[in-house]
């Protein structure tokens, strides 16, 4: 019972920061402060109430359109609050612990840098500072209140997932220029997958990698077979290194025992 509060105040926090995750993700990219004016319809600017800020069900009660314009509003302002709420849950989830509170920003992060980077293809470089701050302070708690911070990697294991993480990209792009003469992946990409390392472990870069590579290749599939990108298009794959991130964190331990006894099996 103590965790299930725990989880739910962690998802009620979670719909709150939702709705600043819509102010960074709208603003950032537009070099706009993110703490002022207050949130306002972005389309006749009329500042919203209180009553209008409402997670989720602001939008139900004014059946998706601004109160005073009338226009449509996106379904996609209601979606960011619902995950960012389910992704603090899951963390409470995964450690009803004081690990909860660097991991909820983590999770902060990768939602937001992957609505930016699939709007604009750059991630930046502040977003992934306030992670890796979260990280050091992940691994230091876990070094120094293992009782506290139960979930963390090692420190030398966290040291080796920054490398593990940012070297595949920054190789795989370097090996792209000089082949086909253009970037292979930005170094956005390379600056998110370090600061991954530190949450993860250089171990679970494995299955963090292999959930993103196949997601981004299913979804370039499936873009071609409907004529929405042609051959030779970028498309963001921060979206998809941050979904691989988090089935890392949550499942990437089942994925090797799942393969020690695939191993065993074969042994038999």
């Amino acid at each position: 019972m103590p965790d299930l509060f725990i989880i739910i105040c962690a998802g009620l926090f979670g719909l709150c920061f939702g709705s600043f995750a819509n102010v960074v993700i709208y603003r950032l990219p537009k070099n706009l402060s993110i703490i002022t004016p207050p949130s306002a319809c972005p389309f006749c600017e009329k500042r919203l109430n209180l009553l209008e800020l409402i997670p989720v069900l602001s939008q139900l009660f004014l059946l998706g359109k601004c109160r005073e314009c009338k226009t449509k509003i996106s379904l996609r302002y209601p979606l960011v609050e619902l995950l960012c709420g389910l992704l603090f849950a899951a963390m409470a989830h995964y450690s009803p612990t004081l690990s909860v509170l660097p991991l909820s920003v983590f999770a902060f992060v990768l939602l937001v840098i992957s609505f930016i980077d699939a709007d604009t293809q750059e991630i930046p470089d502040g977003l992934v500072i306030i992670g890796v701050i979260a990280g050091i302070i992940y691994v230091a708690g876990g070094h120094f209140f293992p009782e506290l911070f139960p979930c963390p990697p090692l420190w030398h294991n966290a040291l080796i997932g920054v490398i593990a993480g940012a070297a595949p990209l920054l190789i795989i792009d370097r090996i792209t220029l000089l082949v086909l003469k253009k970037d292979g992946f930005g170094y956005g990409d390379v600056k998110l997958m370090a600061m991954v390392g530190l949450f993860i472990g250089w171990r679970m870069m494995l299955p963090a990698y292999l959930f993103a590579l196949f997601s981004a290749t299913f979804f370039i599939i499936y873009l071609m077979i409907t004529g929405k990108t042609k051959r030779g298009a970028y498309i963001a794959f921060g979206p998809f290194l941050c979904a691989g991130t988090l089935f890392a964190l949550w499942f990437g331990e089942y994925v090797f025992a799942l393969y020690d006894w695939y191993i065993a099996s074969l042994a038999i």
